[in-house]
């Protein structure tokens, strides 16, 4: 199996997700109870949601960047972001790096591909939703299209992340509104949603909705476990 490593503490809950689902996944593998080799840099989440508030994706990228580094110069061969958003700066941190970071968006364009989707809803932070990282990939190298809430919901969704689910809190009120946001995207022609920040899958577990939810992190996590193992992916 290859070490791999985990940029973590964006959320915390997301990096106990992805620690959880790939050791399950490679127990399935083996039958056994047998481990993968992860190493984990957790991050300050709110250093990074602070910089992401005033615009400073430079910052973030550079301690991305040393957190990759970190990751590489103790033997790991292939490292992952444990979130969405920091693959706005997927470019430059992989330019820095020497090993492969395996992007969440190729993973769930994959994805979408074997269920047969042409058309996707997409929810996530705001600058998921806004930029060209995940939406840009899908559209053009899988040929799938995108479509996203209006402004206002953008910045609700944005505010219920900071202020509700990156501190472990999830509501009724917070729940039922993605429901109508999802009920929305279905109108505009959307076939499933993409969750495509780590917190919405806890949101809606065990919640029936209107589109199918395609949980970005599950997508990850399947492709990782692919790439620990040394399988096709």
């Amino acid at each position: 199996m290859r070490k791999f490593g985990l940029i973590g503490g964006l959320s915390w809950l997301s990096t106990i997700y992805y620690y959880r689902e790939l050791n399950k996944a490679v127990n399935r593998y083996f039958n056994d109870n047998v481990n993968p080799r992860l190493y984990i840099v957790n991050l300050n989440q709110k250093e990074i949601h602070d910089l992401q508030k005033v615009d400073d994706w430079q910052k973030i990228g550079r301690i991305l960047i040393e957190a990759g580094k970190e990751l590489e110069s103790i033997g790991c061969e292939g490292l992952a972001f444990c979130a969405n958003t920091p693959h706005k700066v997927y470019e430059d941190v992989q330019g820095n790096l020497n090993i492969p970071i395996l992007h969440i968006g190729d993973a769930v364009g994959k994805y979408i591909g074997r269920m047969g989707f042409k058309k996707v809803g997409l929810l996530g932070t705001r600058y998921t939703m806004e930029g060209d990282f995940i939406r840009s990939r899908l559209e053009d190298q899988y040929s799938i299209d995108v479509v996203i809430p209006e402004k206002e919901a953008r910045l609700n969704i944005q505010t219920l992340l900071y202020q509700e689910m990156s501190h472990g809190a999830f509501s009724i009120e917070t729940r039922d509104y993605f429901l109508g946001l999802i009920d929305h995207l279905k109108s505009q022609g959307a076939q499933a949603v993409i969750l495509g920040c780590t917190e919405f899958p806890i949101l809606l577990n065990n919640i029936n909705a209107a589109l199918p939810k395609i949980d970005s992190a599950m997508c990850h996590v399947d492709e990782i476990g692919k790439f620990i193992l040394q399988q096709e992916h």
